[in-house]
């Protein structure tokens, strides 16, 4: 297919498959934001156990600036607006929602423009949809990490988020991702 640069995404795609890959992004991404609302005030400076050293907000900025990286890195004009922290930041519940909120859709939007003009990416072997399965490891491994971490510090999650969001929202996500999104 051409390239076409004036795509502008659409919430509805017009091929079903593209349509569920576009939507367990952004499923992912309110899950990373039912997460974030849900860490006690506290829990941000917790750091796990035997670990790098980051705390959960260190952890959360990184997830975000290696979205933006990516993007950067593909050279993709949804980037462009975004600001990534630096390392070793502690970005505030606020920022971070803000971050992830801006993030997430710019890699929707980018993911959305790669699978319907069907230009490849670079690494990745061209595929959009590796990416973005690479960018779904990488949050639920941090948000193992940070789920950890709280529990390690005795702010389990309740069970609303530790179970149904980070778990149940993947078998049944409309609901959880409705919620969500009506909250932006």
């Amino acid at each position: 297919m051409p390239r076409n640069k004036t795509h502008k995404p659409s919430r509805r795609l017009a091929d079903p498959v593209l349509e569920q890959v576009a939507d367990s992004w952004r499923l992912n991404n309110a899950i990373n934001l039912l997460l974030i609302d849900a860490i006690p005030a506290r829990g941000f400076a917790v750091v796990p156990l035997a670990s790098r050293g980051r705390t959960v907000a260190q952890q959360l900025a990184h997830m975000h600036r290696v979205r933006v990286a990516w993007l950067r890195f593909q050279r993709a004009p949804e980037a462009r607006k975004l600001h990534s922290f630096r390392r070793g930041a502690s970005p505030s519940r606020h920022e971070l929602k803000a971050a992830f909120h801006a993030s997430g859709e710019a890699f929707a939007n980018f993911l959305e423009r790669m699978l319907i003009c069907g230009e490849r990416i670079k690494m990745f072997k061209g595929r959009a949809v590796r990416c973005m399965t690479y960018l779904v490891s990488h949050d639920s491994h941090h948000r193992g990490q940070i789920a950890l971490a709280l529990h390690q510090a005795g702010m389990r999650l309740p069970d609303e988020i530790a179970i149904n969001a980070l778990w149940y929202s993947w078998y049944h996500g409309e609901k959880r991702y409705a919620d969500v999104e009506a909250r932006k």
